[in-house]
């Protein structure tokens, strides 16, 4: 081999070991961080878990603070006294639920979510009466409703053998009550009944035992979810939902002030000092805390200051009857002095 030759070959040899060498070196090097070395790094932290409905609530309730609000309302697990069948909805809570999302759009005030009255049932373990005024101070709630699951069932009739040809049907009974009280001292503000007897009037012959879609509702109680549309057309379903809808009506009846009675008597702003408002009506004519009214000037400030009678001044609302025909308010807004002699009149929608 010519010298020129070998030369070129040994130059070539040793690029190639050092190219080979460098990437060995490359290899074992010690991984370092963009930031600067180890003791930057940092262990990723796992994702934090969302909020739970209870946390979700009471964020939105604090929002609220000390200023005007709508009432808000918590629903708790119903007790069942009914009997119904083990295995097949957890009745107690299904019901509660349903009453919650049902009155969420009857009217002008703020239902807890019934996710948010649960995480705190099934913490606590809800059993009575006392326990459900706890949770709903504990949601800061200013009424609380108790339910009661009477009678809950679907029943057969069957005359005749049904392996060999017989007449069936069925009926559906859905019976329960509520009462609605005071979160912060248990008193009551009203009760609501409602009983929905439904039969299925399409008496069935039974031909050689062959089931008819009635006696697979009848056995399949417990395949239907709570609430569904397959729930909502079965006869059971059925009588829950009108049952529920009634208390809805008769709840939210029990809220407004068709029932008030002030026998000739003129509500009106009686005292003032400073922030504490007192006025002439009290449990003699069927006032409930919380209810509120339109402040409007009385006579003698319409004359001596020239203010127009159809302008309210105020809104405010009870805060305590403290008796037969006295209770104090408090103010929610102003555009102007409230004084002795003004009148008050029921804040429709408020």
């Amino acid at each position: 081999m010519p010298r020129g030759t070998i030369a070129l070959f040994l130059v070539e040899f040793a690029m190639k070991k050092w190219t080979v060498a460098f990437l060995l070196w490359c290899s074992c090097a010690p991984l370092t961080s963009p930031a600067g070395g180890p003791e930057d790094w940092q262990t990723p932290e796992p994702p934090a878990e969302p909020p739970s409905a209870l946390e979700q609530y009471l964020e939105k309730r604090q929002r609220y603070g000390s200023g005007p609000r709508p009432d808000f309302v918590a629903v708790v697990p119903f007790v069942d006294e009914s009997g119904f069948r083990e295995g097949v909805w957890n009745v107690e809570y299904e019901l509660a639920n349903m009453l919650s999302a049902e009155l969420a759009a009857a009217r002008n005030w703020e239902v807890v979510p019934f996710n948010a009255v649960a995480e705190l049932a099934l913490e606590w373990g809800f059993a009575d009466y006392d326990k459900a005024l706890a949770i709903g101070r504990e949601l800061g709630a200013d009424f609380v409703i108790v339910g009661l699951l009477q009678d809950y069932d679907m029943r057969r009739l069957s005359v005749g053998d049904p392996l060999l040809g017989g007449y069936k049907s069925y009926s559906a009974v859905a019976q329960m009550s509520v009462e609605i009280v005071r979160a912060d001292n248990g008193s009551a503000i009203g009760k609501a009944e409602a009983l929905r007897e439904l039969t299925d009037r399409d008496v069935g012959l039974d031909l050689l035992g062959k089931p008819r879609e009635q006696d697979l509702q009848f056995a399949g109680l417990k395949e239907l979810e709570f609430g569904s549309e397959e729930f909502r057309q079965a006869l059971l379903g059925q009588a829950t939902v009108e049952a529920v809808g009634e208390l809805v009506q008769k709840v939210a009846a029990a809220f407004e002030p068709e029932g008030l009675v002030f026998e000739g008597d003129a509500p009106e702003v009686i005292a003032v000092y400073s922030e504490d408002i007192y006025a002439n009506i009290g449990s003699a004519h069927g006032i409930r805390p919380r209810l509120r009214f339109f402040v409007y000037p009385g006579n003698e400030r319409i004359e001596a200051e020239g203010l127009d009678p159809e302008e309210s001044v105020a809104l405010v609302e009870i805060v305590e009857i403290i008796s037969t025909r006295l209770a104090s308010l408090r103010v929610l807004r102003a555009t102007g002095e409230i004084k002795p002699g003004d009148r008050l009149e029921i804040a429709e929608g408020e």
